[in-house]
């Protein structure tokens, strides 16, 4: 469960974050919304560890993840995996080595359950075919897929989407859709997605955060935001639907 109080965080001088407060609990997924620069990418930072509060709390599973050692850190850390909205592959790696990275990284020195686990992974985004081909040979929703993949590897308890679909065609972003609620399906780890893409809200969280210029608008259910009386909440629907 991921529980943050009141938190401020200001950068630079600037105040980013004001006052967020909500509970995640454990198996929920999480959408978070809002425009370009409303400190979303900062609160996903910060419950990574990254950037300290100036007031207020982030706890997750009971530890107090600014006020702990270390070691407690360190641990918690270890139990988020993050899927960037470019896939952040290494080109001069395999799709085999970067997958497996993870687990290099955590010392695993078993090659046949690397190389089960691998594969494993692969087959839950549809690309185990690709073990041994290059980024270069892939498509780039073939290469989004194999950044979930990879952050699936080490079984994490709460994954992190950072605009999953963004620049992707139609067709390609369906499919990465549908991989994701594939893994939602299974149960495999709580997912927390940061994404401008309305369509898919309803798909990827039953809890939805909307944040507008480091403020928090709204915290509940996907239902209840879509007759949220907010005007700022009801003029970002309407610019999106008069986008397409």
């Amino acid at each position: 469960m991921i529980t943050v109080k009141g938190l401020r965080i200001s950068l630079a001088g600037r105040e980013i974050l004001k006052r967020i407060d909500f509970v995640l609990p454990f198996g929920e997924n999480l959408v978070i919304l809002g425009k370009s620069g409303s400190g979303k990418t900062v609160l996903i930072k910060s419950l990574l560890g990254i950037y300290p509060p100036d007031e207020g709390s982030i706890i997750i599973d009971g530890i107090d993840i600014y006020r702990c050692s270390n070691e407690e850190l360190k641990q918690v850390k270890s139990r988020f995996a993050m899927v960037f909205q470019h896939a952040a592959l290494l080109d001069s790696f395999t799709v085999y080595q970067n997958v497996a990275l993870p687990l290099y990284e955590r010392g695993e020195k078993d090659e046949k359950y690397i190389l089960h686990r691998v594969l494993e992974c692969l087959k839950l985004v549809g690309l185990e075919h690709t073990l041994k081909l290059y980024p270069a040979e892939l498509s780039g929703g073939m290469r989004k897929r194999i950044g979930i993949a990879r952050a699936l590897v080490y079984k994490p308890d709460y994954l992190i989407f950072d605009e999953p679909v963004s620049g992707l065609d139609p067709i390609t972003a369906e499919e990465t859709l549908y991989y994701m609620t594939q893994i939602i399906k299974n149960n495999s780890a709580t997912m927390i997605t940061i994404t401008h893409d309305i369509k898919t809200i309803g798909h990827l969280g039953q809890k939805v955060l909307f944040i507008n210029n480091g403020e928090q608008l709204y915290y509940d259910s996907y239902n209840n935001l879509m007759h949220n009386d907010d005007p700022v909440i009801r003029h970002y629907f309407a610019c999106d639907e008069t986008d397409k």
